[in-house]
């Protein structure tokens, strides 16, 4: 899954029911001033048009072209990789709001073909529910005693972070997201044999993705890692059915 292309072949910034017509003017100005490609906006509050417009300047053409989605899932269909943002940093057991930060996501931008960059409401941000639908969570260090941006900033800080990666080479192929999600699929057979607690169950399926994803796996790597969870589960189903 090698990075192939430029950053407009490869990015899509991805916004869940913006609010504020300045700020998605001001991103559509960003995602021009970047060269991305593919801006959606997932049921969108503020109007595309009045001051969204006057703030993209000589961007309307990426306002104009935006794709308009119902749900976060329609959003990020065909991605090999979901970021989501947050300024909100969970405990030592909250695993689903463990971060990764900018200076990893250039690492793994470089490396992955189709990225999402998820950013949430101005007001409330994004749900526990969307943050869960995305392979990784990231917050950009700010003053703890105010530590979120403005969402148009923040997008503007992680298109620099991600421009820059575009230059890194690779030194090894990624394995694809395929090859990943069947790992998950087997692992997921495998902790449910072990654990009946649903609440328990969940947060160790977050903690591995998080932990898959972030490790970057080449694709002998992950290979060698699914042909190690798929006898796994076989030898436990042979187990179970022996009991």
């Amino acid at each position: 899954m090698r990075a192939h292309g430029s950053l407009t072949e490869r990015l899509r910034v991805v916004l869940v029911e913006p609010e504020g017509e300045v700020n998605v003017g001001s991103i559509a100005r960003l995602i021009k001033n970047f060269g991305v490609r593919e801006f959606y906006i997932v049921n969108p509050k503020a109007k595309l048009s009045g001051k969204a417009r006057e703030f993209a300047a000589k961007a309307i053409d990426v306002l104009e072209k935006a794709v308009i989605c119902s749900s976060l899932d329609e959003a990020l269909k065909d991605v090999d990789v979901s970021i989501c943002t947050s300024a909100i940093v969970g405990g030592s057991r909250d695993v689903l709001r463990h971060p990764i930060t900018p200076k990893e996501l250039a690492n793994i931008v470089a490396r992955y073909s189709r990225i999402a960059l998820v950013f949430g409401r101005e007001s409330t941000g994004l749900t526990r529910d969307e943050i869960g639908k995305c392979d990784l969570l990231l917050t950009i260090p700010a003053n703890p005693e105010y530590p979120t941006l403005n969402l148009s900033n923040a997008v503007g800080i992680l298109l620099y972070e991600v421009y820059v990666a575009e230059h890194a080479s690779p030194l090894y192929e990624v394995a694809d997201r395929n090859v990943l999600e069947l790992i998950m699929k087997y692992v997921e057979d495998i902790v449910r044999v072990f654990n009946e607690d649903e609440r328990k169950a969940s947060r160790i399926l977050v903690s591995f993705r998080r932990i898959l994803y972030k490790s970057l796996p080449s694709i002998g790597e992950a290979y060698n890692l699914l042909y190690l969870v798929r006898k796994i589960d076989v030898m436990l189903r042979e187990c179970k059915g022996k009991r």
